[in-house]
């Protein structure tokens, strides 16, 4: 993950100038965020309070872990490098609050192995239990999409929001309009599950050592129910997948060669003219909503074996 130390003095701007013996790896996408005014910034936009269990991704040497015990309820941190748990294990015993996981998160059930483990059950800073989950992460450009899909896809439902930092050029894919060259699959799916929104740009000046992109701070606040009604979420998902598996295709064209979909040329133009669209769009120019539409026509099609 991108990794953060605590060797910071407080009230400082910058958290990080040097780690000791320790390298960053370079096959963990290993780069240590330096200023503490980054950190501050994050935990502002995650509205962490005495009620919120956080789950941190990538803690890494914990300058954000030590600000997350400070002002939420439960801080559940994810480790993947195993090197790196002694050096964090300190602040499991100075803060009550924090529960360490040495593991790849990927590999992780979530909500039996997190949330059942460790946040239900558990009470805030009120007594009272603990209300709401927030995902706070500085992810690894490398594993950026599998890890933001796997709480979107897996536990939605059980996560509030998540405030993860991520390349620039990511988050603008997720933000994208239709029409434009960012907006695709990963575009439709954020939206149907949460309300994304940029929060602020971070540049390679705030890591040690330095990325070669800027980053960016990015919400995603979950939606408690679907922007709109689905006659089959997979199937919406298939459609989705293959509009944009081959870009350079118009969509009656990209959806008929797909068997996932299975429905031929003609129902597609059909259902796209249906929809007020040009049997010949692509699928750059269909909202998340209009590619809800077409997905439950073609849904209907298939159905009649059209």
């Amino acid at each position: 993950m991108t990794r953060k130390s605590n060797n910071h003095k407080k009230g400082g701007s910058r958290a990080f100038t040097g780690s000791g013996d320790f390298r960053p790896k370079k096959n963990l996408g290993q780069n240590f965020l330096n200023d503490m005014n980054i950190v501050r910034k994050i935990l502002f936009v995650a509205e962490t309070s005495g009620n919120d269990a956080v789950i941190e991704v990538g803690p890494g040497l914990g300058i954000m872990t030590r600000e997350l015990a400070g002002s939420a309820g439960l801080v559940v941190a994810v480790e993947i490098d195993k090197s790196l748990m002694p050096r964090l294990q300190p602040l499991a015993e100075e803060f009550p609050n924090v529960r360490l996981i040495n593991r790849d998160i990927l590999k992780t059930d979530v909500r039996r192995d997190i949330i059942d483990a460790f946040v239900s059950g558990s009470a805030g800073a009120s007594g009272q239990p603990l209300d709401k989950v927030k995902v706070v992460a500085n992810l690894p450009y490398y594993i950026t999409t599998p890890i933001i899909m796997k709480f979107l896809e897996d536990n939605s439902g059980d996560v509030d929001s998540m405030v993860i930092m991520v390349q620039k050029e990511v988050a603008e894919r997720m933000v994208a309009s239709p029409g434009g060259k960012d907006y695709g699959a990963m575009t439709v799916t954020v939206n149907y599950y949460s309300v994304p929104e940029i929060q602020f740009i971070v540049p390679p000046s705030c890591f040690t050592p330095r990325p070669g992109v800027d980053s960016a701070v990015i919400r995603l606040t979950m939606r408690k129910t679907p922007p709109f009604e689905l006659k089959d979420e997979k199937y919406f998902f298939d459609v989705v997948r293959a509009a944009f598996s081959q870009r350079r295709k118009t969509l009656a064209n990209a959806l008929a060669n797909a068997p996932c979909v299975g429905v031929p040329r003609e129902a597609v133009s059909q259902a796209l003219e249906a929809l007020g669209k040009d049997p010949l769009a692509r699928g750059e120019t269909l909202s998340p909503r209009e590619f809800g539409e077409l997905s439950n026509r073609l849904w209907e099609s298939r159905d009649r074996g059209a």
